[in-house]
């Protein structure tokens, strides 16, 4: 089966030979090159959905779909094709692309899922990223990232001005003394023999997964992408936590260790964490936060793995805040941004940065 950019491809060659053709001649190519079935307005092919819409004028509000809909295959890539009279026009319209929920949502809640969305409300860039089809792997990349409850609470708000379940994390004293000692417990977890032991342990498992890892890394779908190397490597299935792997070391320091997959020979600017989710976690005092890095390059057969704290040299460089979707009782997401290529680098060594990492904590604080 054609993979979604193969499939966009044919579509726009189909309109170049067919100016003419309209909404249902398009749907029916659809049909026929990806071998699609129909769920109501929505055409899913294998790893993605496609739904189709007509505009005549430069504009498009037309209604596009009900969230309800939108929630069955958010985690996969959701497009809409908008057939207009001298060309095709796509954009991703999974949650993290939306402004807003349109129509019938005066009773939209967290808990009652009800609306649609119009044209105008889809993005046309993300950050600065456009919302077109040469960079629909990164913009799906970072929307893997995020949960589809994070999202709906986005949309809630956004919509109607109602506040959504508040997920933010209530510093008190001394918590913060905790917290602010977090950096600090990071460089002496670092320097144990458990700690040490664990890098190699999970290092070795990488390099036994390594076929498998690879085949992972070829799929075309970013969401499968991610989920299947996290499954492969944790053994169990996705649960959208603070961490995939938890450890307790000899000296009761808890380890939490987040896996993250880096495809070497593209870039990329993942999400990190929940900032706080990570808040409440560092606020205890036996708690120490990692993140597991897997470097994979299916052309060069490349495997290559790295673990490193949260509040590593570089990682503190890179992370910033995802202020975009920060809701009003939220202090929003973190992304790893600029090259982390170097901590793949063979005679990287690992270092915490107790300063920087006390600055980015309050940071975050101030929030």
């Amino acid at each position: 089966m054609p993979t979604l950019q193969e499939t966009i491809k044919l579509l726009q060659a189909h309109k170049t030979d067919h100016p003419t053709a309209n909404k249902a001649e398009l749907e029916q190519a659809f049909i026929t090159v990806c071998k699609a079935r129909k769920e109501r307005s929505v055409f899913v092919a294998e790893g993605f959905a496609m739904r189709f819409c007509e505009a005549n004028k430069p504009s498009f509000s037309n209604a596009v779909l009900s969230l309800s809909a939108v929630k069955k295959y958010d985690k996969n890539p959701l497009v809409i094709c908008i057939v207009r009279p001298g060309r095709l026009d796509f954009r991703l319209v999974n949650t993290t692309f939306l402004k807003k929920i349109s129509h019938s949502s005066h009773n939209l809640t967290v808990d009652n899922i009800k609306g649609s969305f119009l044209g105008h409300d889809i993005l046309d860039e993300y950050e600065g990223v456009a919302n077109r089809p040469e960079h629909f792997e990164a913009l799906l990349t970072t929307h893997n990232d995020f949960e589809w409850e994070e999202n709906l609470a986005r949309l809630v708000e956004a919509t109607n001005g109602i506040v959504g379940r508040s997920m933010r994390f209530d510093v008190t004293e001394e918590a913060r003394e905790h917290l602010l000692e977090a950096p600090a417990r990071a460089e002496a977890a670092a320097q144990t023999k458990d700690y040490q032991q664990v890098a190699l342990q999970l290092s070795a498992q990488v390099e036994r997964n390594r076929t498998a890892l690879l085949q992972a890394a070829a799929l075309n779908n970013v969401n499968i992408r991610g989920n299947t190397i996290e499954q492969i490597i944790t053994g169990d299935v996705n649960g959208h936590r603070l961490d995939d792997l938890a450890f307790e070391l000899s000296n009761k320091m808890k380890l939490n260790i987040d896996v993250k997959t880096k495809l070497l020979d593209r870039a990329s600017a993942p999400k990190a964490y929940n900032i706080d989710k990570m808040l409440a976690f560092l606020s205890k005092p036996d708690s120490v936060s990692c993140l597991l890095f897997i470097g994979l390059d299916s052309k060069q057969q490349e495997v290559k793995t790295q673990m490193v704290s949260i509040f590593d040299a570089t990682i503190v460089k890179a992370t910033c805040i995802q202020v975009l979707w920060a809701g009003r009782l939220s202090r929003g997401v973190t992304q790893l941004s600029g090259d982390l290529s170097k901590i793949f680098t063979a005679d990287y060594r690992p270092k915490v940065d107790i300063k920087g990492g006390q600055a980015l904590l309050e940071n975050f604080l101030k929030r």
